[in-house]
């Protein structure tokens, strides 16, 4: 029998790792100075948060990541590093 699409995504959780952190902005002179801060709209899950103020920085909401890794690939200046959760913690889907 097979299920209806919407009911997998109750399948699947999120468990944040609070000891390490795996998107982050790691150089972020070149983020304050980058004009395109493409990161905040390649992002499907809005982990980027900008207030619009010339040299503030980009926040990472990290906990948000659905792990897609479009971030790295969108930064011009190469400030943004990603890299997947550690075993256990990120998205989990479980089948079923």
């Amino acid at each position: 029998m097979t299920k209806p699409p919407g009911i997998n995504i109750a399948l699947c959780e999120f468990r944040p790792d609070d000891a390490w952190q795996h998107v982050v902005i790691a150089a972020p002179e070149k983020c304050r100075s980058c004009r395109e801060k493409n990161c905040l709209r390649v992002c499907p899950s809005a982990v980027f948060q900008w207030d619009n103020i010339p040299d503030h920085p980009v926040l990472v909401r990290y906990r948000q990541c659905v792990e897609c890794g479009a971030c790295r690939l969108a930064c011009p200046a190469g400030a943004v590093e990603f890299a997947y959760p550690r075993g256990g913690y990120g998205v989990v889907y479980h089948h079923g």
